[in-house]
């Protein structure tokens, strides 16, 4: 009986540590450096602000959220645009994988342009 538990124990240490390397950060872009493939971005939580850059992997896409003009289509639709069209103020959403010692992530996408 104390095997199994301690299994399950281990078990449940090990998914936490799986599920803790993905973290979606949001919060609103600092900077842009398309030459470096980052983004920096002022997140708050936890009564706390601080600074993550994101490194961009290749192939990464920036999408916003656009209204459709297509007749007779409502709502929004996602449109692809570039890393440079980000702008310091824009509220974004990124979802990161903790890489060595860098976030990382193959999408960001933008909440709300200011």
């Amino acid at each position: 009986m104390i095997r199994v538990m301690t299994i399950m124990v281990m078990l449940t240490v090990v998914s936490t540590i799986v599920v803790a390397d993905e973290a979606p950060i949001s919060g609103s872009v600092k900077m842009v450096d398309a030459a470096a493939q980052t983004v920096t971005i002022e997140s708050t939580a936890g009564g706390k602000t601080r600074q993550v850059v994101v490194h961009l992997k290749p192939g990464a896409k920036v999408v916003r959220f656009v209204r459709s003009t297509e007749p007779g289509k409502a709502g929004f639709v996602e449109q692809t645009t570039a890393l440079t069209d980000l702008k310091p103020g824009w509220i974004v959403s990124v979802a990161t994988k903790h890489e060595g010692n860098k976030e990382v992530a193959d999408l960001i996408k933008v909440v709300l342009e200011r």
